[in-house]
C-alpha cells in the first residue's frame, strides 16, 4: 500500500472512530498501541505504569477526536497524548525514573555500547545506567525516550512535543552530554561528536 493509499486508509479510520464506530477504534489501537507503549515505558521506566498511560491515552483520544483536524498523522497526535500522560505520571510519583535499558522489540539505547563479560555484570552496567538516565530532567527524558527508538525524524518528535526542532536538538544534546559525562568509562574515547581515528 502507498504512504498516499495509506494515509487515506487512515483518515477514514479516524472519522469512523469519531463517529463512535468501535470496530474503527479497535483497528486504529491495533496499529499504534506498541508505539505508545514504548514511548510510555521508555519515560516512566514501570511497566504498569505503561500500560496505565496507553490505556489512558487512548480513551482521551478517542473521545477527542473531534479536536483532531489532521494536520499531523494520528500516530503524531496520540504519541503527543502519550508523552504528556507518561510525564505527568512521573510529576505525580515525585521522583524521576530511568528508563529501560532496552526497548520492547530488543532495541538498545544509541548511546553506549559497553562490551560485557557476564551476567552479574551485565547487571551491574544496566544499574549504572539506569542510575545515569535517573538523572535527566523529564524534558530531556521525554526527547530522549522519543530519539532512543530510532523511527522518528526531530521535526516528527518536535511536533509530538509541541516544541521547535531547535529546542528538540538542544535537549537531545543535553541529555546526550550528561550520559556520556556520568558514564565516560563506558563511551566511545571520542565522546559525542567526536571525530574518530
Amino acid at each position: 500500500m502507498s504512504a498516499r493509499n495509506q494515509n487515506s486508509a487512515e483518515s477514514r479510520l479516524v472519522q469512523l472512530a469519531a463517529a463512535g464506530d468501535q470496530n474503527a477504534q479497535a483497528a486504529l489501537f491495533e496499529r499504534y498501541r506498541a508505539a505508545a507503549y514504548t514511548v510510555a515505558f521508555r519515560i516512566t521506566g514501570r511497566a504498569e505504569d505503561a500500560l496505565d498511560v496507553v490505556q489512558d491515552s487512548f480513551i482521551a483520544a478517542f473521545s477527542r477526536l473531534g479536536e483532531f483536524h489532521q494536520e499531523s498523522t494520528f500516530k503524531t497526535w496520540l504519541l503527543r497524548i502519550v508523552t504528556n500522560r507518561a510525564l505527568d505520571v512521573l510529576r505525580a510519583r515525585r521522583l524521576r525514573v530511568a528508563l529501560p535499558l532496552e526497548t520492547q522489540n530488543g532495541g538498545s539505547l544509541p548511546v553506549l555500547a559497553p562490551e560485557v563479560s557476564d551476567a552479574a555484570e551485565s547487571r551491574d552496567l544496566v544499574e549504572r545506567i539506569r542510575a545515569a538516565l535517573e538523572k535527566l530532567p523529564p524534558d530531556q527524558r521525554a526527547v530522549f525516550a522519543l530519539y532512543a527508538g530510532g523511527d522518528m525524524t526531530y521535526g516528527q518528535i518536535a511536533e509530538v512535543l509541541g516544541i521547535p526542532v531547535g529546542t528538540v536538538m538542544s535537549r537531545l544534546y543535553h541529555a546526550r552530554r550528561r550520559l556520556y559525562a556520568l558514564l565516560s568509562d563506558l563511551a566511545p574515547r571520542d565522546g559525542p561528536g567526536g571525530s574518530g581515528s
